[in-house]
């Protein structure tokens, strides 16, 4: 019995996109699109000002996003300097849903509406993608993976540094 749940937990890792950071797929911050801003700073992922850059596709019903909130702000707070936060909801929550969870979790990072869309696919929310301040997507999956704040850490320092 033993045996039958690690292998269903190993094919569940496999089926919903547990990434290892050697199967970061090669894509730009140029090839995603986010929803229009519904709370805080305009971002432009055209021009982020040599930032690294982290979109968190969330939900305003969903349990683990919730969750991963406050975590995302004290990210946020603690990398302002070098990069910039984007919490893209995924679904399809009114302007008013939105913000009642923004105002009651206080997020300051910027959260838009119609989530995010890109090269990548994923299935399942949250999910995270870390572009380093060239616009390399140096990773991708749930925020709670061990690998995510390294990457963060990692996204913000300067190209020649890496």
């Amino acid at each position: 019995m033993k045996n039958i749940i690690l292998s269903v937990m190993a094919l569940s890792a496999v089926a919903f996109g547990a990434d290892k950071k050697d199967s970061v797929p090669n894509a730009k911050l140029s090839d995603f699109k986010i929803g229009e801003v519904v709370s805080g700073d305009p971002v432009n992922l055209a021009n982020t000002g040599g930032k690294a850059v982290v979109i968190e596709a969330w939900g305003v019903h969903c349990g683990p996003c919730i969750a991963s909130l406050p975590n995302i702000e004290k990210l946020a707070k603690r990398n302002k300097a070098d990069t910039i936060f984007i919490g893209a909801e995924s679904q399809n929550s009114s302007d008013a849903e939105i913000k009642e969870v923004v105002k009651k979790n206080r997020l300051s990072y910027t959260i838009t509406k119609g989530g995010v869309n890109g090269p990548v696919n994923f299935s399942g929310i949250p999910h995270a993608f870390v572009f380093d301040t060239t616009g390399k997507l140096i990773f991708h999956g749930h925020p709670s993976d061990r690998d995510f704040e390294k990457a963060i850490r990692d996204a913000g320092k300067p190209a020649a540094a890496k």
